[in-house]
C-alpha cells in the first residue's frame, strides 16, 4: 500500500561521497541512501562514474515510489565536472574529474585567460579550473571536441539524463572555471576565444521545473539544479540570519562571506568569488579541509573517537600546511617519526588545532566580523569547533544542527521563496589565552618556511 504523502528528492554528488534523500513536506529525512563516488580512464583523462550514479539513483527512486507518492527532484553537485554530448545526444564524456593533470597545457592556457577582474578566478591546480580542461581537450583531443553538442555541468547532466532537456546554471559555471564574466553577466572572453559560444545551453534559473519524469504512478518535476556549497549557501540566506559567514565542509572547506568585498581577494591564497542562484557574487576562500583530515587520521592511525590531549609542549609539534592539493598552501608529506613520543590523544589535539589554525587563517584574510555558520561533517567535530570559536572572541559561532546544509539549501529550490528555520547551537569557547600566541607563532612561521603555493 502506498503512504498519502509527497516526497521531494535531493541527489546531493559530493566529490567523495554521495546521498539520495527524501524528504516530506516538512522537509523532515523519510529515507536516505548513501554511495560513493569513483573514477577509471577514459579517452585519455579521468572521468567520474556519473552514468552509474544516475543508475543507481534511479533503481533507489523506483523502489521508494513503490511506497510513497513522489513530486520533485533535484541534483546538487560539486564543482568542476563536465559531461561532453554529441549531436546524437549521447555521452562523449560523463562527467571529467577534476583530479587530472590537466596543467600540461598550462602555459598556452595563461596566455588566453580572463582577467582575475573579469572571472574572479585564480589560475588553480589540476582540473580545478573547467576551462582549463575544455582547454586540454581542446588542444590534445580536438576531434572530441568537434563532435560535441553541448557542455553539460554535472547537475545539468543528470537533469538532462531525467528530462532529455538541455540547461546551464549560473551558481556553477560561476564556480572557479574562468567561463564567465561577472561584470558583464555573461560568458567570458575565454569562451569566446575558444570558440566555445554555441556548445553552453541556455542558463536557467536553479530552481525552475526543466521537465517531469514519469515512475511508476507518479509524475517528478525535475529542478533544474545547483553547485553544492550554494546550495548550503542558500539554506542560510534565505533564513532570519542576514549576515554571516558560511563554512561549508565536506571534502572541501569553503568559506563564504558576502560582506567581504571582491577588492579584498587575493588570487594568490586561492580566493575567489562564487556566485549564488540569484546571479550575486560572494566572496570566497576554501582549503581541501575534510581530505587533510582524513590523511592525517590515516598516517597517525588515529580515529575521530579519541579524546584530545592539550597538556604537553604544543610549541614543538604545531602541524603546518598542506596535506591536499587545493588552497593557498604547497603540498607536503607529514613527518611521522617526529611525533613518536606523543601519546594518540595528543596527536589527535594537534590535527584538531591543525584545523582550527587553517580555518582561522582563511576567516582573517575574509575580513570575517559577523556571525560565523558551520555546516557539514565538521558539525560532528567539538573540539575543533570550539578551537575555532575560541580563536574568534568577539563573533559569535553556530552549527548547524540538522548538518546536511548542502541537501537542505536543495530542498529550497523546490520553494524558493520559503524562509527556513534554523536549528543552531551557539558554540562555547575555552578560557585559553595561550591560545592566540600560539596562533601567532604559527602564522608566522607559514611565511618564515615559505609554505604557499604562489610565491
Amino acid at each position: 500500500m502506498r503512504a498519502n504523502k509527497k516526497l521531494n528528492i535531493v541527489l546531493d554528488i559530493g566529490k567523495t561521497n554521495i546521498k539520495l534523500i527524501f524528504f516530506d513536506q516538512n522537509n523532515k529525512v523519510v529515507k536516505s541512501f548513501n554511495s560513493k563516488q569513483r573514477s577509471t580512464k577514459k579517452h585519455g583523462i579521468k572521468v567520474l562514474n556519473s552514468p552509474s550514479v544516475y543508475e543507481w539513483t534511479l533503481q533507489k527512486i523506483k523502489t521508494v515510489e513503490k511506497k510513497y507518492q513522489l513530486n520533485k527532484f533535484v541534483c546538487t553537485a560539486h564543482a568542476c565536472s563536465t559531461a561532453l554530448i554529441d549531436f546524437n545526444d549521447k555521452e562523449l564524456i560523463a562527467c571529467t574529474d577534476y583530479e587530472f593533470p590537466y596543467h600540461k597545457y598550462v602555459k598556452g592556457y595563461q596566455k588566453i585567460i580572463p582577467s582575475f577582474n573579469e572571472s574572479y578566478t585564480p589560475l588553480l591546480e589540476n582540473g580545478l579550473n573547467t576551462g582549463l580542461q575544455l582547454y586540454y581537450l581542446n588542444q590534445k583531443k580536438p576531434e572530441l571536441i568537434k563532435k560535441t553538442k553541448y557542455f553539460l555541468n554535472y547537475p545539468q547532466y543528470i537533469t538532462w539524463k531525467m528530462t532529455n532537456n538541455y540547461t546551464s546554471e549560473i551558481s556553477y559555471l560561476g564556480c572557479h572555471t574562468h567561463l564567465w564574466d561577472f561584470k558583464k553577466n555573461k560568458l567570458s572572453s575565454l569562451v569566446k576565444k575558444l570558440k566555445f559560444q554555441s556548445k553552453f545551453p541556455s542558463n536557467e534559473k536553479a530552481w525552475k521545473t526543466i521537465g517531469v519524469k514519469k515512475i511508476g504512478h507518479s509524475k517528478l518535476q525535475i529542478i533544474n539544479g545547483v553547485h553544492d556549497s550554494n546550495a548550503s549557501y542558500l539554506y542560510f540566506k534565505n533564513s532570519n540570519i542576514k549576515n554571516f559567514t558560511l563554512v561549508s565542509s565536506g571534502t572541501w572547506y569553503i568559506i563564504f562571506n558576502q560582506k567581504n568585498s571582491l577588492k579584498k581577494l587575493k588570487p594568490e591564497l586561492d580566493m575567489l568569488s562564487n556566485i549564488d542562484v540569484y546571479g550575486k557574487a560572494v566572496p570566497t576562500m576554501r582549503f581541501m579541509g575534510g581530505r587533510e583530515y582524513d590523511y592525517l587520521l590515516e598516517k597517525f592511525k588515529l580515529t575521530s573517537k579519541l579524546k584530545p590531549i592539550s597538556n604537553f609542549n604544543l610549541e614543538d609539534y604545531l602541524i603546518y600546511p598542506s596535506y591536499a592539493s587545493g588552497g593557498a598552501f604547497k603540498i607536503s608529506k607529514i613527518n611521522i617519526s617526529k611525533y613518536k613520543n606523543l601519546k594518540k590523544e595528543q596527536i589527535y589535539y594537534l590535527v584538531c588545532l591543525y584545523i582550527a589554525f587553517m580555518l582561522n587563517y582563511c576567516l582573517n584574510k575574509m575580513n570575517s566580523k559577523n556571525t560565523i555558520i558551520l555546516d557539514g561533517p565538521i558539525t560532528k567535530n567539538l573540539m575543533i569547533m570550539k578551537l575555532l570559536s575560541t580563536l574568534r572572541p568577539k563573533q559569535t559561532v553556530l552549527k548547524n544542527k540538522r548538518e546536511i546544509g548542502t541537501s537542505l539549501g536543495a530542498t529550497n529550490l523546490f520553494n524558493i521563496n520559503r524562509k527556513n528555520k534554523l536549528d543552531t547551537i551557539s558554540i562555547k569557547k575555552f578560557q585559553n589565552q595561550s591560545l592566540f600566541s600560539l596562533y601567532q607563532l604559527w602564522e608566522s612561521n607559514l611565511y618564515k618556511k615559505e609554505l604557499f603555493s604562489h610565491p
